[in-house]
């Protein structure tokens, strides 16, 4: 094994005798002054300091290198505190509800500073569980209204949070999907007012079902936070028309707001920790004057989408037989300027908008 010592004092390490190289650890043509973590063609080597440190080898893999930063992270940012708020709350996680407790704070503080909190905002929690989220929230000077299905999680935040900060939590034991109250709690009393934002660490079985009561709320939520399956997250956030995960979701995501990845999230930042990866991601929800115009109702308009994809790999022409004539869907194709044998993944979010309010002038759809 060959080693090289930079005038920094570090000793670049390159594994095999035989292999070892004489090249100059100051620079490369790719990587300039970074060289010290490169073999001058762009691979990785490993790195020990000249005491003899622990070498580490940096990974090529951005995935990987996001989570060894995260995980270094945790290690200085991890609160006890947050493990022993679980703990007090003495229950046994309901899987069925799909429950995940949050217990890394640097997750929870990067929701917060996502979401930009500044005191007097209001903030609606879905599924607060033992309330980490909720208190740092809370710390801020916020005001939050927490849906909690889970009545002896909500009997602790009663006794606890609520009790702490009367004024600035309220309670609301139920499923959020059955309430029939969230317009009127953040119904704006002056246009003027600033909206809502929403932050929360919910189930993974009903992302989709919450998406789709909360992202047409453009006029009350101006931003929302969430905790996601990674992979679902890939696929909502991608605008890729003509990627293998673009989906009558995406265009309904794109549609109503501008979506972004914010980080992942490791399984062990949970108790217990979830069987799948997880990151957070957020939402702005345009606003009503934002969107494009439909000729007809959202409703009809995702219900045609939704048609679009029912044989997503077939032709977009087969699945449109069962809304227009042929010669409709022929003059359709010309409007979009696209070939009849296109695909449904392969359309934006604009040309379908743009296919349905033309369809619909011929009376179809």
């Amino acid at each position: 094994m060959a080693t090289t010592m930079t005038t920094s004092g570090t000793a670049v390490v390159r594994g095999g005798a035989a292999r070892a190289r004489t090249r100059r650890t100051t620079g490369c043509a790719r990587h300039g002054d970074r060289a010290r973590r490169c073999d001058g063609r762009g691979r990785g080597m490993m790195i020990v300091t000249a005491a003899g440190g622990r070498p580490v080898r940096l990974s090529k893999n951005k995935k990987r290198a996001k989570e060894e930063m995260i995980a270094q992270k945790k290690e200085t940012k991890a609160d006890g505190a947050l493990r022993g708020r679980v703990a007090d709350a003495d229950h046994e996680a309901r899987r069925w509800l799909g429950q995940h407790f949050l217990v890394d704070n640097s997750v929870v503080l990067d929701a917060i500073e996502a979401a930009e909190l500044k005191e007097g905002d209001r903030i609606l929690e879905i599924g607060p569980g033992t309330g980490n989220l909720t208190a740092e929230m809370l710390s801020r000077g916020v005001r939050i209204t927490a849906v909690e299905k889970d009545r002896n999680l909500a009997e602790k935040l009663r006794e606890g949070l609520c009790k702490e900060y009367p004024e600035h939590l309220e309670l609301i034991e139920g499923d959020f999907l059955k309430w029939d109250g969230l317009e009127d709690a953040f119904r704006r009393s002056d246009p003027g007012q600033p909206r809502a934002k929403v932050v929360a660490n919910i189930p993974y079985n009903i992302t989709t079902d919450v998406l789709k009561v909360l992202l047409p709320m453009g006029q009350t939520f101006e931003d929302m936070i969430f905790m996601f399956q990674e992979e679902v997250a890939q696929r909502l956030v991608n605008d890729d028309a003509g990627g293998g995960d673009y989906r009558a979701m995406s265009v309904r995501v794109h549609y109503y707001s501008k979506p972004y990845y914010i980080r992942p999230v490791l399984r062990d930042c949970f108790m217990p920790p979830p069987n799948v990866e997880s990151c957070l991601i957020g939402f702005k929800p345009k606003e009503p004057h934002e969107l494009l115009s439909l000729s007809g109702t959202d409703k009809q308009f995702f219900t045609f989408v939704q048609a679009c994809f029912a044989q997503k790999r077939k032709m977009l022409r087969n699945n449109l037989k069962a809304v227009c004539d042929d010669a409709t869907m022929e003059e359709a194709f010309n409007v979009i300027a696209r070939e009849p044998k296109v695909r449904p993944q392969e359309l934006t979010m604009e040309e379908y908008v743009k296919l349905f309010n033309f369809i619909r002038s011929r009376g179809d759809a």
